[in-house]
Protein backbone atom coordinates (compact mmCIF):
# COMPACT_ATOMS: atom_id res chain seq x y z
CA UNK A 1 0.00 0.00 0.00
CA UNK A 2 1.06 3.61 -0.55
CA UNK A 3 2.97 5.50 2.14
CA UNK A 4 1.31 8.55 3.64
CA UNK A 5 2.01 10.95 6.48
CA UNK A 6 -1.69 11.34 7.19
CA UNK A 7 -3.07 8.78 9.67
CA UNK A 8 -5.07 6.01 8.02
CA UNK A 9 -7.85 4.55 10.14
CA UNK A 10 -10.49 1.87 9.71
CA UNK A 11 -12.71 -0.31 11.86
CA UNK A 12 -11.98 -4.05 11.94
CA UNK A 13 -15.06 -4.97 13.94
CA UNK A 14 -18.64 -3.74 14.02
CA UNK A 15 -22.04 -4.36 15.53
CA UNK A 16 -24.03 -5.81 12.64
CA UNK A 17 -27.26 -7.68 11.90
CA UNK A 18 -25.38 -10.82 13.02
CA UNK A 19 -24.27 -9.37 16.36
CA UNK A 20 -20.52 -8.59 16.42
CA UNK A 21 -18.57 -9.14 13.20
CA UNK A 22 -14.75 -9.09 13.14
CA UNK A 23 -12.40 -8.81 10.16
CA UNK A 24 -9.32 -9.85 12.15
CA UNK A 25 -9.01 -13.16 10.30
CA UNK A 26 -8.33 -11.30 7.04
CA UNK A 27 -6.13 -8.58 8.56
CA UNK A 28 -2.80 -10.29 7.93
CA UNK A 29 -1.09 -13.25 6.29
CA UNK A 30 0.16 -15.60 9.03
CA UNK A 31 1.91 -17.92 6.54
CA UNK A 32 4.19 -15.25 5.06
CA UNK A 33 7.33 -13.84 6.68
CA UNK A 34 6.37 -11.37 9.39
CA UNK A 35 5.26 -11.23 12.99
CA UNK A 36 1.90 -10.70 14.65
CA UNK A 37 1.26 -10.06 18.32
CA UNK A 38 -2.04 -10.95 19.96
CA UNK A 39 -2.74 -9.14 23.22
CA UNK A 40 -4.74 -10.87 25.93
CA UNK A 41 -6.08 -9.04 28.98
CA UNK A 42 -9.18 -7.43 30.41
CA UNK A 43 -10.49 -3.90 29.83
CA UNK A 44 -8.30 -1.05 31.05
CA UNK A 45 -5.05 -3.03 31.11
CA UNK A 46 -3.25 -0.86 28.56
CA UNK A 47 -3.77 -2.76 25.29
CA UNK A 48 -4.82 0.32 23.33
CA UNK A 49 -2.06 2.48 24.86
CA UNK A 50 0.56 -0.12 23.93
CA UNK A 51 -0.72 -0.25 20.34
CA UNK A 52 -0.75 3.55 20.05
CA UNK A 53 2.92 3.70 21.12
CA UNK A 54 3.86 1.05 18.56
CA UNK A 55 1.98 2.84 15.78
CA UNK A 56 3.91 6.04 16.44
CA UNK A 57 7.27 4.20 16.48
CA UNK A 58 6.47 2.42 13.21
CA UNK A 59 5.58 5.73 11.55
CA UNK A 60 8.79 7.32 12.85
CA UNK A 61 10.68 4.59 11.02
CA UNK A 62 8.87 5.45 7.80
CA UNK A 63 6.39 2.58 7.62
CA UNK A 64 2.85 2.95 6.37
CA UNK A 65 0.53 2.23 9.30
CA UNK A 66 -3.15 1.36 9.52
CA UNK A 67 -4.98 1.92 12.79
CA UNK A 68 -8.13 -0.06 13.47
CA UNK A 69 -10.39 1.60 16.03
CA UNK A 70 -12.95 -0.03 18.32
CA UNK A 71 -16.59 0.44 17.30
CA UNK A 72 -17.64 0.24 20.97
CA UNK A 73 -15.18 3.03 21.82
CA UNK A 74 -13.86 4.98 18.78
CA UNK A 75 -11.02 6.44 20.87
CA UNK A 76 -9.59 2.99 21.60
CA UNK A 77 -7.49 0.87 19.23
CA UNK A 78 -8.27 -2.73 18.32
CA UNK A 79 -5.40 -3.32 15.89
CA UNK A 80 -2.33 -1.74 14.29
CA UNK A 81 -0.96 -2.99 10.96
CA UNK A 82 2.24 -2.26 9.05
CA UNK A 83 1.53 -4.17 5.80
CA UNK A 84 4.92 -3.45 4.19
CA UNK A 85 6.62 -5.71 6.75
CA UNK A 86 3.59 -7.95 7.39
CA UNK A 87 3.42 -6.79 11.00
CA UNK A 88 0.40 -6.42 13.24
CA UNK A 89 -0.56 -6.15 16.88
CA UNK A 90 -4.15 -6.65 17.95
CA UNK A 91 -6.55 -7.03 20.84
CA UNK A 92 -7.44 -10.72 20.96
CA UNK A 93 -9.98 -10.49 23.80
CA UNK A 94 -13.79 -10.56 23.57
CA UNK A 95 -15.83 -9.59 21.63
CA UNK A 96 -13.23 -10.03 18.86
CA UNK A 97 -11.79 -13.16 20.46
CA UNK A 98 -8.77 -14.12 18.38
CA UNK A 99 -6.04 -16.72 18.82
CA UNK A 100 -2.81 -17.71 17.12
CA UNK A 101 -2.85 -20.37 14.42
CA UNK A 102 0.96 -20.66 14.39
CA UNK A 103 1.96 -19.60 17.92
CA UNK A 104 5.63 -18.79 18.33
CA UNK A 105 6.21 -19.03 14.58
CA UNK A 106 4.53 -16.03 12.98
CA UNK A 107 2.19 -15.21 15.87
CA UNK A 108 2.93 -14.46 19.50
CA UNK A 109 0.48 -14.19 22.40
CA UNK A 110 1.19 -11.52 25.00
CA UNK A 111 -0.59 -11.96 28.32
CA UNK A 112 -1.15 -8.61 30.05
CA UNK A 113 -3.04 -10.48 32.77
CA UNK A 114 0.36 -11.10 34.37
CA UNK A 115 0.04 -7.59 35.82
CA UNK A 116 -3.24 -8.28 37.65
CA UNK A 117 -3.82 -8.47 41.37
CA UNK A 118 -6.03 -11.56 41.14
CA UNK A 119 -6.93 -11.39 44.82
CA UNK A 120 -8.43 -7.92 44.26
CA UNK A 121 -10.38 -9.07 41.16
CA UNK A 122 -11.73 -12.09 43.04
CA UNK A 123 -12.88 -9.81 45.87
CA UNK A 124 -15.12 -7.96 43.40
CA UNK A 125 -15.94 -10.91 41.14
CA UNK A 126 -19.74 -10.59 41.50
CA UNK A 127 -19.75 -6.92 40.47
CA UNK A 128 -17.32 -7.60 37.60
CA UNK A 129 -19.35 -10.54 36.31
CA UNK A 130 -22.61 -8.56 36.49
CA UNK A 131 -21.12 -5.62 34.58
CA UNK A 132 -19.61 -7.93 31.93
CA UNK A 133 -22.94 -9.73 31.45
CA UNK A 134 -24.86 -6.43 31.23
CA UNK A 135 -22.40 -5.05 28.68
CA UNK A 136 -22.85 -8.17 26.54
CA UNK A 137 -26.66 -7.98 26.85
CA UNK A 138 -26.75 -4.35 25.72
CA UNK A 139 -24.61 -5.07 22.65
CA UNK A 140 -26.86 -8.00 21.79
CA UNK A 141 -29.88 -5.70 22.06
CA UNK A 142 -28.19 -3.16 19.81
CA UNK A 143 -27.66 -5.88 17.20
CA UNK A 144 -31.37 -6.72 17.37
CA UNK A 145 -32.20 -3.13 16.42
CA UNK A 146 -29.61 -3.27 13.65
CA UNK A 147 -31.22 -6.50 12.40
CA UNK A 148 -34.58 -4.70 12.10
CA UNK A 149 -32.79 -1.87 10.27
CA UNK A 150 -31.32 -4.38 7.82
CA UNK A 151 -34.71 -5.98 7.15
CA UNK A 152 -36.25 -2.60 6.37
CA UNK A 153 -33.33 -1.83 4.08
CA UNK A 154 -33.75 -5.15 2.30
CA UNK A 155 -37.43 -4.41 1.76
CA UNK A 156 -36.55 -1.03 0.23
CA UNK A 157 -33.94 -2.67 -1.99
CA UNK A 158 -36.49 -5.21 -3.25
CA UNK A 159 -39.04 -2.50 -3.99
CA UNK A 160 -36.48 -0.48 -5.92
CA UNK A 161 -35.05 -3.49 -7.70
CA UNK A 162 -38.36 -3.98 -9.55
CA UNK A 163 -38.15 -0.51 -11.08
CA UNK A 164 -34.37 -0.40 -11.72
CA UNK A 165 -32.85 -0.63 -15.19
CA UNK A 166 -30.13 -3.18 -14.41
CA UNK A 167 -28.61 -3.00 -17.89
CA UNK A 168 -28.22 0.75 -17.47
CA UNK A 169 -26.52 0.20 -14.10
CA UNK A 170 -24.07 -2.31 -15.57
CA UNK A 171 -23.30 -0.07 -18.55
CA UNK A 172 -22.59 2.82 -16.19
CA UNK A 173 -20.26 0.67 -14.06
CA UNK A 174 -18.44 -0.53 -17.17
CA UNK A 175 -17.96 3.01 -18.54
CA UNK A 176 -16.88 4.25 -15.12
CA UNK A 177 -14.20 1.58 -14.77
CA UNK A 178 -12.85 2.06 -18.27
CA UNK A 179 -12.62 5.81 -17.66
CA UNK A 180 -11.07 5.76 -14.18
CA UNK A 181 -9.07 2.52 -13.90
CA UNK A 182 -6.27 1.98 -16.45
CA UNK A 183 -6.21 -1.55 -17.84
CA UNK A 184 -3.08 -3.66 -17.37
CA UNK A 185 -3.01 -6.77 -19.53
CA UNK A 186 -1.44 -9.81 -17.95
CA UNK A 187 -1.25 -8.19 -14.52
CA UNK A 188 -1.14 -10.41 -11.47
CA UNK A 189 -4.44 -10.21 -9.59
CA UNK A 190 -4.47 -7.49 -6.93
CA UNK A 191 -5.07 -7.96 -3.20
CA UNK A 192 -8.50 -7.45 -1.65
CA UNK A 193 -8.26 -5.81 1.77
CA UNK A 194 -11.58 -6.04 3.63
CA UNK A 195 -12.29 -3.18 6.01
CA UNK A 196 -15.07 -1.14 7.60
CA UNK A 197 -14.78 2.59 6.89
CA UNK A 198 -17.75 3.25 9.15
CA UNK A 199 -19.35 1.68 12.22
CA UNK A 200 -22.33 2.09 14.54
CA UNK A 201 -20.72 3.51 17.70
CA UNK A 202 -21.75 5.19 20.98
CA UNK A 203 -21.39 8.48 19.06
CA UNK A 204 -23.67 7.41 16.21
CA UNK A 205 -22.53 6.23 12.80
CA UNK A 206 -18.86 7.26 12.58
CA UNK A 207 -17.04 7.31 9.23
CA UNK A 208 -13.27 7.71 8.93
CA UNK A 209 -13.23 10.62 6.47
CA UNK A 210 -9.52 11.30 7.13
CA UNK A 211 -8.68 7.96 5.54
CA UNK A 212 -10.36 8.99 2.30
CA UNK A 213 -8.40 12.26 2.31
CA UNK A 214 -5.14 10.43 3.10
CA UNK A 215 -5.45 7.84 0.35
CA UNK A 216 -7.42 9.65 -2.36
CA UNK A 217 -7.05 12.68 -4.58
CA UNK A 218 -10.18 11.93 -6.57
CA UNK A 219 -13.54 10.89 -5.12
CA UNK A 220 -16.45 9.60 -7.18
CA UNK A 221 -19.67 9.73 -5.17
CA UNK A 222 -22.93 7.91 -5.83
CA UNK A 223 -25.87 9.04 -3.71
CA UNK A 224 -27.98 5.95 -3.04
CA UNK A 225 -30.16 6.10 0.06
CA UNK A 226 -31.98 2.86 -0.76
CA UNK A 227 -29.00 0.79 -1.99
CA UNK A 228 -30.60 0.61 -5.41
CA UNK A 229 -27.50 0.29 -7.54
CA UNK A 230 -24.30 0.89 -5.56
CA UNK A 231 -23.90 -2.75 -4.38
CA UNK A 232 -23.80 -3.93 -8.00
CA UNK A 233 -21.60 -1.03 -9.11
CA UNK A 234 -19.12 -1.54 -6.25
CA UNK A 235 -18.93 -5.29 -6.93
CA UNK A 236 -18.15 -4.56 -10.59
CA UNK A 237 -15.49 -1.96 -9.68
CA UNK A 238 -13.84 -4.28 -7.16
CA UNK A 239 -13.55 -7.17 -9.63
CA UNK A 240 -12.37 -4.87 -12.46
CA UNK A 241 -9.65 -3.30 -10.30
CA UNK A 242 -8.44 -6.64 -8.91
CA UNK A 243 -8.32 -8.23 -12.38
CA UNK A 244 -6.12 -5.34 -13.53
CA UNK A 245 -3.66 -5.90 -10.71
CA UNK A 246 -4.64 -3.14 -8.28
CA UNK A 247 -4.69 -3.63 -4.52
CA UNK A 248 -7.92 -2.26 -3.11
CA UNK A 249 -9.62 -1.49 0.17
CA UNK A 250 -13.16 -2.85 -0.07
CA UNK A 251 -15.05 -1.15 2.75
CA UNK A 252 -18.16 -3.12 3.67
CA UNK A 253 -21.40 -1.83 5.16
CA UNK A 254 -21.30 -2.65 8.90
CA UNK A 255 -24.98 -3.64 8.78
CA UNK A 256 -24.32 -6.14 5.94
CA UNK A 257 -20.69 -6.98 6.82
CA UNK A 258 -20.12 -9.78 4.32
CA UNK A 259 -22.47 -8.90 1.49
CA UNK A 260 -22.39 -5.20 0.66
CA UNK A 261 -19.40 -3.08 -0.33
CA UNK A 262 -20.12 0.61 0.32
CA UNK A 263 -16.80 2.22 -0.57
CA UNK A 264 -13.69 1.27 -2.54
CA UNK A 265 -10.27 2.91 -2.26
CA UNK A 266 -7.51 2.23 -4.79
CA UNK A 267 -4.37 3.77 -3.20
CA UNK A 268 -2.17 3.33 -6.28
CA UNK A 269 -4.57 5.47 -8.31
CA UNK A 270 -5.38 7.77 -5.35
CA UNK A 271 -9.00 7.06 -6.17
CA UNK A 272 -12.09 6.52 -4.00
CA UNK A 273 -15.55 5.35 -5.00
CA UNK A 274 -17.91 6.52 -2.25
CA UNK A 275 -21.53 5.71 -1.40
CA UNK A 276 -23.46 8.64 0.04
CA UNK A 277 -26.60 7.95 2.09
CA UNK A 278 -28.40 9.31 5.15
CA UNK A 279 -25.72 7.85 7.45
CA UNK A 280 -22.67 9.37 5.76
CA UNK A 281 -22.51 12.38 3.47
CA UNK A 282 -20.06 12.95 0.65
CA UNK A 283 -17.04 15.24 0.94
CA UNK A 284 -18.07 16.70 -2.40
CA UNK A 285 -20.77 19.20 -3.34
CA UNK A 286 -24.06 17.97 -4.82
CA UNK A 287 -23.02 19.04 -8.30
CA UNK A 288 -20.34 16.31 -8.32
CA UNK A 289 -22.57 13.50 -7.08
CA UNK A 290 -24.22 10.83 -9.25
CA UNK A 291 -27.78 10.19 -8.05
CA UNK A 292 -29.01 6.59 -8.13
CA UNK A 293 -32.51 7.68 -9.12
CA UNK A 294 -31.22 8.13 -12.68
CA UNK A 295 -31.37 4.32 -12.98
CA UNK A 296 -35.01 4.10 -11.80
CA UNK A 297 -38.30 4.33 -13.65
CA UNK A 298 -39.45 7.77 -12.51
CA UNK A 299 -43.17 7.07 -12.85
CA UNK A 300 -42.96 3.78 -10.97
CA UNK A 301 -40.91 5.51 -8.26
CA UNK A 302 -43.84 7.82 -7.47
CA UNK A 303 -45.94 4.77 -6.56
CA UNK A 304 -43.54 3.53 -3.86
CA UNK A 305 -42.18 6.88 -2.66
CA UNK A 306 -44.30 7.03 0.51
CA UNK A 307 -43.36 3.49 1.49
CA UNK A 308 -39.67 4.27 0.95
CA UNK A 309 -39.95 7.40 3.10
CA UNK A 310 -41.60 5.40 5.90
CA UNK A 311 -38.90 2.74 5.65
CA UNK A 312 -36.14 5.32 5.77
CA UNK A 313 -37.61 7.07 8.82
CA UNK A 314 -38.09 3.76 10.67
CA UNK A 315 -34.54 2.65 9.81
CA UNK A 316 -33.16 5.86 11.31
CA UNK A 317 -35.24 5.32 14.47
CA UNK A 318 -34.00 1.73 14.85
CA UNK A 319 -30.42 2.82 14.27
CA UNK A 320 -30.86 5.54 16.87
CA UNK A 321 -32.04 2.95 19.40
CA UNK A 322 -29.01 0.79 18.62
CA UNK A 323 -26.72 3.77 19.25
CA UNK A 324 -28.41 4.39 22.62
CA UNK A 325 -27.79 0.79 23.69
CA UNK A 326 -24.14 0.93 22.60
CA UNK A 327 -23.72 4.23 24.43
CA UNK A 328 -25.10 2.75 27.69
CA UNK A 329 -22.85 -0.29 27.15
CA UNK A 330 -19.87 2.05 26.87
CA UNK A 331 -20.72 3.45 30.32
CA UNK A 332 -20.92 -0.09 31.72
CA UNK A 333 -17.59 -0.93 30.10
CA UNK A 334 -15.99 2.15 31.68
CA UNK A 335 -17.12 0.96 35.11
CA UNK A 336 -15.69 -2.47 34.33
CA UNK A 337 -12.40 -0.84 33.33
CA UNK A 338 -12.19 0.88 36.72
CA UNK A 339 -11.94 -2.49 38.50
CA UNK A 340 -9.19 -3.73 36.17
CA UNK A 341 -7.25 -0.47 36.33
CA UNK A 342 -7.17 -0.68 40.12
CA UNK A 343 -6.09 -4.33 39.87
CA UNK A 344 -3.27 -3.73 37.37
CA UNK A 345 0.36 -3.08 38.19
CA UNK A 346 1.24 -0.76 35.32
CA UNK A 347 4.96 -1.03 36.00
CA UNK A 348 4.61 -4.63 34.75
CA UNK A 349 2.76 -3.38 31.66
CA UNK A 350 5.56 -0.85 31.04
CA UNK A 351 8.15 -3.61 31.29
CA UNK A 352 6.19 -5.78 28.82
CA UNK A 353 5.92 -2.80 26.46
CA UNK A 354 9.66 -2.03 26.66
CA UNK A 355 10.61 -5.65 26.01
CA UNK A 356 8.21 -5.81 23.10
CA UNK A 357 9.66 -2.62 21.60
CA UNK A 358 13.18 -4.09 21.82
CA UNK A 359 12.04 -7.32 20.19
CA UNK A 360 10.31 -5.56 17.32
CA UNK A 361 12.81 -2.79 16.61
Amino acid sequence: MTKTITPVSFFFGANSRKEYTSLFSSAYDNKADGMHYILKGGPGTGKSTLMKKLAVELEKKGYFVERGYCSADPNSLDIVIAPEINFSILDGTAPHTFDATYPGVTECIINLGEAWDKKYLNEYKTAIMNLADENKRLHKKASEYILVTSKLQLEAMKLCDKITDREKVRNYAERLCKREIPTRKGAERGNLNRRFLSAVTPDGVVLQYDTIVALSEKIITIEDDFSVCTPAIMDYIAEYALENGYDIYACYCPIFPTAKIEHIIIPELKLCFFTENSSHKSLLGDEKVVHATRFLNKEALKGIKERLKFNKKTQQEMLSEAVKKISVAKGIHDRLEDYYIRATDFSVIEEITENLMKEIF
